[in-house]
């Protein structure tokens, strides 16, 4: 299914108002007011794309691109695509309410055009209506029998995933719908931590225990989003492995550190100190009293020789916020690993024999413990010189790119990640090593939350599946923070990366860009020009007829960015290029003579060193002539050419030219 047309007769803020985008080479719809009813007809239409031209699969249904200035509506043309479109209007209420629901219906009155199963369908929530263009209509109100069978079956635009991506800072959209599947998924800044939330709250078991549950919420509280993402950027990075060739293959290829935060960590940031928790923590700081009075005698300095003793002597704290009672006969002697090794399995075996129902959540937390210590068994490990006590306190294992090591440990958290229906390490793992610089981040950012969303359904517990049969991918400004070599393989990468992983599924993608590199890569007809006109947006249909697919990018720059008499170069050079114009550009007396200023020596120079600078070579000879020509303004004619040549040869002998 794929978006061919939608006309927007008004939004909340009224931005945009009575116009209509067409998203498809193959079709030109337009809408005309006339006779008090909204006519939909259709062009013929010129450069129709070839079939499958992005996409010999016929995953990749639909590429469009939406430029123009800054302001001109590129992203709240993006945010109404994000929406449902379901802005269906409510025939029967309450007198009161028939004022506010008709502001409210004028608002988000719109005709959408999609293709489906071949056939072209309009659905529309306008009741003033004709259609010239014989393709088939739904009308959509509330209790409508159409409607009703469409929302029941979760087919027509219903059945469309709308997942919108953007690394800036400031996005339009916020937030995740689901319902069964996913309907809209906004992936940001600032939603992954609710992705965040949602990860952590699936992977931590809920166990009838007061005190066990207290502090699961803790740690889903504390673990923060970039905890999040580098679970997100491994698992992204054991996908690259698979790959021949991506985007990133050749920059992100550093070591990995890993170290397990200690369950005091958690207080700390939660209370700032578990002494500090008063009445909220007063259970919790009985099992904290306990653990530690086993702890006494342990030789804290394991801690700097072993990363893992943090991770048992966290298994160990839970299994006492969730059963306090238990005691082994290890239990008053815990001094080193392999004792509090003993105790652990001993405490597992007493809730085994007692059939406790979760004697098996903790002893599969144990042997996934036990995964990843084999894994990292041969990795160097890097204590820190502090007492063990000092919160500043670090100490991290070191995996070295490429070795067995680095792919063990990127394939156990995928596995714990999306095979393991709980999983302990993954609420203690602290990776780092990765050193990015902000486009690389944000490209990995890009593709890690990208790669995610079929996997939804390991995320949130409510889904039944993750993803509808149809995506439509919204992404606004996609070459943000993008070197412009990365912005020339962004286009093919997007393809590649949205083919393999919603294999089967039919995606339409339609992004905003201020990179004409990016524009090169899409067909005229593939782009949506916007300009903003009377404090509004409007289509600029004075640039429609812009070849855009394999263009040069210096009349992209010009053309398809606006830029137009105002050239390429930034409006500080311009400026200065103009008053060194003003300043050594001649005049023209009553008897036709021309007469060139006359400068000091020093402003002369001042001037020369300033052209210098100036990279277009033809500016740059034209200044300098201009400049010899004040200089030697008294000079006759044959002789002022002779000293501007000599001027030229040197700086030709001193390569400045």
């Amino acid at each position: 299914m794929e978006l061919v047309f939608i006309y927007i007769v008004g939004l909340a803020n009224d931005f945009i108002r009575n116009q209509g985008f067409n998203f498809s080479s193959n079709y030109n719809f337009y809408v005309s007011f006339c006779n008090e009813r909204y006519e939909l007809r259709q062009k013929e239409c010129r450069n129709i794309l070839p079939k499958n031209f992005f996409d010999s699969s016929s995953c990749i249904t639909n590429i469009t691109a939406i430029v123009g200035e800054n302001g001109s509506g590129k992203t709240t043309l993006l945010n109404k695509l994000a929406k449902d479109n379901l802005g269906v209007r409510k025939i029967k209420c309450e007198p009161e309410y028939e004022i506010y629901y008709e502001e409210k219906y004028k608002k988000d009155m719109y005709i959408a055009v999609y293709i489906e199963n071949g056939e072209l369908i309009c659905y529309r929530n306008i009741d003033r209506f004709a259609n010239f263009t014989g393709v088939k209509d739904i009308y959509l109100f509330k209790g409508s029998e159409k409607l009703t069978e469409m929302v029941r079956n979760n087919t027509g635009f219903r059945n469309i995933s709308r997942i919108c991506l953007t690394n800036g800072m400031y996005p339009a959209w916020d937030g995740i719908a689901t319902d069964k599947s996913i309907d809209k998924i906004h992936l940001n800044m600032n939603s992954l931590n609710v992705l965040k939330n949602m990860f952590y709250e699936k992977k931590c078991k809920k166990i009838k225990s007061a005190r066990f549950l207290q502090y699961q919420d803790i740690i889903k509280e504390c673990r923060k989003t970039q905890d999040f993402q580098q679970v997100l950027d491994v698992i992204y990075l054991q996908y690259m492995k698979e790959k021949e060739n991506g985007i990133l293959t050749q920059n992100i290829n550093g070591n990995l550190t890993v170290r397990f935060l200690l369950y005091t960590k958690y207080f700390y940031d939660k209370f700032k100190g578990i002494e500090n928790s008063g009445e909220q923590g007063k259970y919790l700081k009985e099992c904290y009293d306990k653990v530690k009075e086993l702890m006494s005698n342990f030789d804290s300095q394991l801690l700097k020789q072993d990363v893992f003793c943090s991770l048992y002597m966290d298994l160990l704290f839970e299994l006492h916020t969730y059963a306090q009672v238990v005691e082994t006969d290890e239990g008053k002697n815990i001094r080193n690993k392999q004792a509090l090794l003993k105790y652990l399995k001993e405490f597992i075996d007493i809730l085994s024999e007692r059939k406790d129902e979760n004697a098996e959540f903790f002893n599969e937390a144990l042997n996934e413990i036990q995964e990843y210590e084999q894994c990292l068994s041969l990795c160097r490990m890097h204590p820190n010189s502090l007492p063990v006590s000092d919160s500043a306190y670090v100490a991290y294992k070191e995996i070295e790119y490429e070795s067995s090591s680095y792919y063990g440990i990127l394939n156990l958290v995928r596995k714990s990640a999306f095979e393991r229906k709980y999983s302990f390490v993954l609420k203690y793992i602290d990776i780092g090593g990765l050193k990015l610089a902000s486009g690389e981040r944000a490209l990995l950012n890009f593709f890690s939350w990208l790669y995610i969303v079929p996997y939804f359904i390991c995320i949130d517990t409510s889904l039944e599946t993750s993803l509808c049969d149809n995506i439509l991918l919204l992404i606004d400004e996609i070459d943000l923070y993008c070197h412009p070599l990365w912005q020339q393989k962004l286009i093919y990468y997007l393809i590649e990366e949205a083919r393999a992983l919603f294999s089967g599924k039919n995606v339409q993608i339609v992004f905003t860009t201020h990179s004409p590199i990016v524009l090169s890569d899409m067909p005229q007809n593939n782009v949506i020009y916007l300009t903003r006109k009377n404090g509004r947006c409007v289509i600029d249909h004075t640039m429609q007829d812009t070849k855009t697919f394999g263009a040069n990018i210096y009349k992209l720059f010009n053309d398809a960015f606006f830029l137009g008499e105002r050239g390429q170069t930034g409006e500080f050079s311009k400026n200065k290029i103009r008053t060194i114009i003003d300043a050594v550009k001649p005049c023209q007396e009553q008897n036709g003579d021309v007469i060139y200023p006359e400068l000091t020596e020093r402003e002369s120079e001042g001037l020369k060193a300033e052209i210098s600078l100036i990279g277009e070579p033809i500016i740059r000879d034209k200044l300098y002539e201009m400049l010899y020509k004040c200089r030697y303004r008294k000079l006759d004619t044959r002789e002022m050419k002779i000293r501007i040549y000599e001027e030229k040869i040197k700086r030709l002998k001193r390569g400045e030219d």
